[in-house]
């Protein structure tokens, strides 16, 4: 059964000296769905006010917006909203101009009866809700009332405490304001006009209102001060403090902006997510609900004719609506922001990616944009795997307050059973920690699980703690679970200073081989670990002064076990002399003390532990001469750099006696050649004297071009103590000789290669080569690596090896991405590694599938596989199996 509607105000207006007469409109048969739900009452009413309408200069067409609330029109005495005009100075205060003039009011006797009302030119314009007593609803005034601005700001303000006879002057009686803290409503338009007797005012032609931060814009907005309403017509934009920007054709709004409807909107939140609705209305300025709702944070893209995305404003120039589609968007048949609790929640929703549905829930709620974290479960994820077969892990993200949360997840194995997944971090006011692990039954072995934890607190502006630890409950865990396979677990505490020049630290270090099948009781444990280093301010030759200390203390349950006390003194001075001779001079006195029990010592084929104290103390010296020598052209700039370091120790410091823990890799390269000591620690000493020679040689050319060059070899002048492991590059006399060169002819190409030839025949003994090409859209990549066996003193045998590494990576476009590479052993003749991916990345969705395949390095067997596929709903969540 339909709703009967009726108007019953009689008004007549003049427009660009037209008179209108407006009759009592004739009922209307409205279907009762047209005012159910929220926003019912509130309708739009267009007059035809004829074809000559609007054709006036200055003049436009305009439509009465009845507020239909189902409420009796307001009895004399009743309390209501009330409006007085006034001019302001033409000077606002600090100088600030105001507008223009405005256009003034159409020549000629008005009809009686008739308010005449010319087009306003009104830039600023501020309404201010004040309560009032409205007179009782009459006809119009006797004599016509112009409302014409002057030249001048037109503010709309509270009336005071009077009293007006009603026709004389447009204005009803006013009393006095009993409000207070009301906003002011700023008003921008190219015209402005009020009806007194209808009580309404209307903005025509790029209306800005402004109130408390929101902003509403359209082409026509009418302002009833009866029913205390806003209306909005055209292009309409709602924009709130927070940057959520409605958009809309019709909006309805109180004075406050804090209540309303809309119809035919869409939302552009603040991290540009969007919301559509075929209507929705506001509550209580914290409430928002929306009738047939559609969220995405997709940018939209133009679609084939009958996609259900609606633009954001408007229709297209062809009076049809675009057709516009996300990538992935939710359906609901309501949809509500709680501003308060900032929550988002869909009832009856669906989710639709590329068009095509793909899950329904009855319920679905999420955080809105300005949620930084808030506990509740996360998005599960999925997996295949040799091992564990079909798994899937559900996380729950708990906030325990405002500096610490955890997040505990349970994963479910279809062929290992369950696991237990629990993260913990906090902030504190001076640092912070983070504890991650897993438990789960291993059968044979009962409860298993791994351990990671860091923490770093800063006590005070010198003094600086931490740590950082792991743990397995075996060698193969974390390999078999799937949180990462490293060589080593590592466990290390610090205590450390820094002020001025000055460091010093306290540490404490374990180590675990984590390789299946190895003998944990060789491990080692240092406790403590202590150094003091410390350089003075330069002296008047620039010269500095460095003192080093230290302390170390090793054990194993089964092994060498030491502790060595350590200390230099060192001197070095920079110079450049007159003619262009740069040098350097640093020196150092050394001291090495060492507590030694069951160290291997071999004699021989006789191997023997050793048990004692051995003690050295020695000074060295390395003096650096470099002679650069530059000369620039059109085509670039070359240097020249000319090196000789001449290195200065005594002979034998080195002996079977003293453990090898921290001086294991000693290989002579590019960066080890004008060195005084190669080695990295203290337990080995590169002793006797050494002459290293060679040059460097630099070209920059534009556009970041460059090429660099350095060869050089090592002379020994007699035959040292120092332990350097065979085919490490070193020899009696003179060593291999080393280089590298670096190119860069062009942005897009980048090329480099390391070597070590042999002293008698040039041949390769250690090669890298590699190289870059293309640009971020299509590049390639490759190295070449050769290196040949050698043994560690006191460490372990290190095989030779040769392979190929190569790789390749393309950018469709800004969206699309896909590479691929393999590691190839060349000795071997086979593949070790292959990896390839294919990711889309934009605003809202993110793709990704991965492949990896792994052989083993001895049989050639492939010992694993994995491919991993991950969609991501941005703002929803995360699948990744």
């Amino acid at each position: 059964m339909g709703v009967l509607m009726a108007v019953t105000r009689v008004a007549v207006l003049a427009v660009g000296g037209l008179v209108v007469a407006i009759e009592p409109l004739a009922a209307q048969s409205l279907d009762p769905g047209d005012l159910a739900g929220p926003g019912a009452g509130f309708r739009e009413m267009s007059v035809d006010m004829g074809p000559d309408v609007g054709s006036g200069s200055g003049a436009a067409g305009l439509g009465i917006l009845g507020s239909l609330s189902g409420a009796a029109p307001a009895a004399s005495g009743a309390a209501g909203r009330g409006f007085r005009m006034q001019t302001v100075p033409d000077r606002l205060p600090g100088g600030m101009a105001t507008a223009g003039a405005a256009a003034p009011a159409r020549s000629g006797p008005a009809s009686p009866g008739v308010v005449t009302v010319a087009p306003v030119a009104v830039p600023d314009v501020r309404l201010r809700p004040v309560p009032t007593t409205l007179p009782p609803v009459s006809a119009p005034a006797a004599r016509p009332t112009t409302v014409s601005a002057p030249a001048s700001t037109t503010t709309v303000e509270p009336a005071p405490a009077s009293t007006a006879t009603p026709g004389a002057g447009g204005a009803a009686p006013v009393p006095a304001s009993t409000e207070s803290g009301d906003e002011p409503t700023l008003i921008r338009a190219d015209e402005l006009s009020r009806d007194a007797d209808l009580g309404t005012y209307s903005a025509r032609g790029n209306v800005e209102l402004t109130n408390g931060g929101r902003m509403v814009m359209a082409d026509t907005v009418t302002y009833n001060e009866r029913a205390d309403l806003v209306t909005a017509n055209g292009n309409v934009r709602v924009v709130e403090a927070d940057g959520t920007t409605y958009f809309a054709n019709y909006v309805e709004l109180s004075s406050d902006f804090r209540d309303g409807f809309v119809r035919d909107m869409a939302v552009l939140l603040e991290d540009r997510s969007r919301i559509t609705a075929v209507y929705a209305t506001r509550t209580g300025g914290t409430r928002k609900d929306f009738w047939k709702g559609i969220y995405s944070p997709c940018d939209t893209c133009p679609t084939a004719e009958g996609s259900p995305w609606p633009t954001l404003s408007g229709n297209n120039a062809s009076g049809g609506r675009e057709r516009q589609r996300p990538l992935w968007q939710v359906r609901a048949a309501h949809v509500t922001h709680d501003e308060v609790e900032r929550d988002i929640i869909y009832r009856d929703a669906v989710l639709e990616v590329f068009g095509i549905p793909v899950a329904y829930t009855p319920y679905l709620s999420q955080p809105d944009p300005t949620v930084y974290r808030r506990s509740g479960l996360l998005t599960p994820t999925f997996g295949v795997d040799d091992q564990l077969g079909f798994w899937t892990e559900v996380p729950y993200y708990y906030i325990i307050d405002d500096h610490q949360d955890a997040t505990v997840a349970v994963r479910g194995m279809s062929d290992e059973g369950w696991l237990l997944r629990p993260e913990y971090r906090r902030r504190f006011g001076d640092g912070e920690l983070f504890v991650e692990g897993s438990l789960t039954d291993d059968g044979e072995e009962g409860l298993a699980g791994h351990l990671n934890a860091r923490g770093q607190w800063h006590i005070n502006e010198i003094w600086r703690a931490g740590f950082d630890s792991q743990y397995a409950s075996s060698d193969t865990y974390r390999d078999r679970y799937d949180f990462g396979n490293p060589t080593w677990l590592t466990n290390h505490a610090w205590l450390e200073a820094f002020q001025g020049r000055s460091y010093a630290a306290v540490e404490a270090l374990s180590y675990t081989d984590n390789r299946a099948n190895r003998d944990d009781d060789d491990n080692p444990r240092v406790l403590p670990l202590m150094t003091y280093d410390y350089v003075s301010d330069p002296g008047a030759w620039g010269d500095t002064t460095r003192l080093w200390g230290g302390f170390q203390s090793i054990f194993r349950e089964e092994g060498t076990r030491s502790q060595r006390l350590s200390g230099s003194l060192g001197w070095t001075l920079p110079g450049t002399t007159g003619w262009g001779l740069a040098y350097e001079v640093a020196t150092d006195l050394n001291t090495d003390l060492y507590w030694v029990e069951d160290a291997n010592v071999v004699d021989g084929d006789t191997t023997s532990g050793f048990d004692g104290t051995v003690a050295r103390i020695y000074p060295s010296a390395l003096v650096t001469m470099r002679y650069p020598l530059m000369r620039s052209g059109a085509e670039g700039t070359q240097i020249v750099e000319p090196i000789v370091s001449l290195g200065l120790a005594p002979p034998d410091l080195n002996t079977r006696h003293i453990p090898n823990e921290d001086s294991r890799d000693a290989t002579l390269h590019g960066g080890t050649l004008f060195s005084g000591d190669r080695y990295a620690g203290r337990d080995r000493v590169d002793d006797g004297v050494t002459v290293n020679y060679g040059a460097r040689w630099t070209w920059l050319g534009s556009e970041g071009r460059r090429l660099s060059a350095q060869f050089g070899q090592v002379y020994r002048v007699f035959d040292a103590s120092a332990f350097f492991p065979e085919n490490a590059g070193y020899g009696d006399g003179l060593s291999d000789y080393v280089g590298q060169i670096d190119a860069v002819p062009h942005p897009y190409l980048d090329l480099f290669y390391r070597f070590r030839l042999d002293r008698d025949d040039l041949s390769p003994n250690s090669t890298v080569v590699g190289f870059r090409a293309g640009p971020p859209v299509f590049n390639v990549s490759g190295t070449y690596l050769s290196v040949p066996a050698y043994a560690e003193d006191g460490g372990t045998d290190i095989t030779a090896r040769e392979e190929l590494v190569g790789g390749v990576g393309i950018t469709f476009d800004r969206f699309w991405t896909t590479w691929g590479g393999a590691r190839y052993d060349v000795r071997q003749s086979r593949v070790v590694d292959a990896w390839a991916g294919l990711s889309y990345d934009d605003e809202c969705l993110g793709l990704g599938l991965n492949y990896t395949t792994n052989y083993n390095e001895v049989s050639g067997e492939r010992v694993g596989q994995s491919v991993l596929l991950r969609l991501t709903l941005k703002t929803l969540g995360e699948i990744s199996f």
